[in-house]
């Protein structure tokens, strides 16, 4: 959390805490965090069935489909879970136990030519679909977990599952972890998240052999997938083609395993190479009109994961471009995918939805993990709230900070901007606030956000 702002809201935390009295019950959830119940609690009531302990994987369900969701959508509403019960235990951790009870109906304990695994489906023993890419988003999912809830369980869950996760490594094409059993390509999707998985592991339970895998698979995922602009291609195939597709997610796995490099070996190189990434991969698909990370990408299943990624970045630089863009990319998804009868559209775009869209599980549960993520660190209606309290307090440049991260993860956010350029006129900073007038002019156009300017006091004025 931004330094300035964590000072002030600590001062605010102290005289609510005096004013309330040792008997002051707990405020209710508010910012990301409520936005996060909001999006999980639309998942258990519209597609968890609980019987089964499973999750159906559209709502409506469609006709002929399949009962119950893949482990791809799985995982994520696994990591949605694991994230609520640190967040909320007496919510959401039965939750979590229940649905891990339910996924040993997709796990295999006698397949046919791999050791025990997560198959595609829940379809029983001796099964031969099986994704390795599947089974290491559980591993990572276990590994939190095991980090939130101090289980013991959830710990041996991961390390049996990337022992699956690694039995897909050979030498053929030098190295590399297949995608799935079948054995036709090495992909990015299958590599980066295998060496993640290993250096979680190596993170949260010293396990040095997983580091020392997590090392040699980054190795060899950057000698074979990386372009030149250093993002990541999608897939190695046994023919020696290479898929050149740059989807976000296959990047971010790469990021998240140099952040995590950095924080184990303490190597500036790793660390400069994450920024280099993350630095290219907001140049590529940052969309130059709405500010969201949907620029060749319409599905958040994605994007959640590069969100994630910019987040431990920001955690160990404490550059705030990282924490706004995601931040943003929240912003936009809020506005134009959240369907206000509840729960999240498929399609992060700005065009209208129709009302009888079917939503799936993995889009909602992707939607509900960017704001478990986010859960930690203030969103802009308390960066604003923060920043006017700054001001009146005569901390001019601390309010210049914390209104201009606001306005910043927010294209839309009119009042943060109108708050920054009365701070910037104030400090007799011309051309900032002579660039802040223009964008609330151009705001301003649109006739309910003239409204709410005009009642906070803005009036237009000519720009020099």
């Amino acid at each position: 959390m931004n330094s300035v702002f964590f000072g002030i809201a600590l001062s605010l935390l102290a005289v609510a805490v005096l004013a309330g009295g040792a008997d002051a019950k707990p405020a209710p959830p508010s910012g990301y965090r409520l936005k996060a119940e909001e999006a999980t609690d639309f998942i258990q009531s519209h597609f968890y069935d609980a019987p089964t302990r499973r999750y159906h994987p559209s709502f409506p369900m469609a006709p002929g489909g399949l009962d119950y969701d893949l482990m791809w959508g799985n995982g994520v509403q696994f990591s949605v879970l694991a994230a609520a019960a640190k967040e909320d235990p007496a919510k959401y951790r039965a939750a979590l136990y229940d649905f891990t009870d339910g996924l040993t109906t997709y796990w295999d304990p006698q397949p046919k030519g791999s050791p025990p695994g997560y198959n595609a489906y829940c379809s029983g023993p001796g099964g031969t679909d099986k994704y390795y890419d599947d089974n290491e988003w559980m591993v990572l999912g276990y590994v939190e977990a095991y980090q939130n809830t101090h289980d013991p369980k959830f710990l041996a869950l991961a390390r049996a599952t990337q022992d699956f996760v690694l039995s897909g490594w050979d030498e053929t094409l030098g190295g590399g972890v297949y995608w799935k059993l079948d054995h036709q390509s090495k992909n990015t999707c299958s590599n980066a998240p295998a060496a993640a998985s290993a250096l979680r592991l190596d993170q949260v339970a010293g396990d040095r052999e997983q580091g020392a895998w997590g090392i040699k698979i980054k190795a060899w995922t950057q000698a074979n997938l990386q372009d030149k602009d250093s993002l990541y291609w999608d897939a190695y195939h046994m023919d020696g083609k290479i898929e050149k597709t740059k989807w976000t997610y296959n990047t971010a796995l790469m990021i998240r395993t140099d952040v995590l490099l950095y924080q184990l070996r303490h190597t500036e190189p790793d660390l400069q190479e994450a920024k280099r990434m993350a630095d290219a991969g907001l140049a590529a698909w940052t969309d130059p009109v709405t500010g969201s990370l949907n620029k060749t990408e319409d599905a958040t299943r994605f994007t959640h994961l590069f969100c994630e990624s910019l987040l431990r970045l920001y955690d160990v630089t404490q550059d705030v471009r990282y924490l706004n863009a995601v931040r943003q990319q929240a912003a936009f998804g809020y506005k134009h995918a959240r369907d206000p009868s509840g729960g999240y559209w498929d399609k992060w775009v700005t065009k209208p939805h129709k009302p009888d869209e079917t939503k799936t599980l993995i889009e909602n549960a992707s939607a509900a993990r960017l704001f478990w993520l986010l859960a930690p660190y203030p969103d802009v209606a308390e960066l604003t709230a923060a920043g006017r309290e700054a001001a009146g307090r005569g901390q001019e440049a601390a309010a210049e900070s914390l209104l201009r991260q606001a306005a910043d993860s927010d294209r839309d956010a009119a009042l943060s901007r109108y708050y920054l350029y009365k701070v910037l006129a104030r400090a007799k900073k011309q051309p900032e606030a002579a660039a802040e007038m223009t964008r609330l002019t151009e705001l301003a156009k649109d006739p309910a956000v003239e409204q709410r300017l005009k009642a906070a006091g803005w009036q237009p004025q000519p720009v020099p």
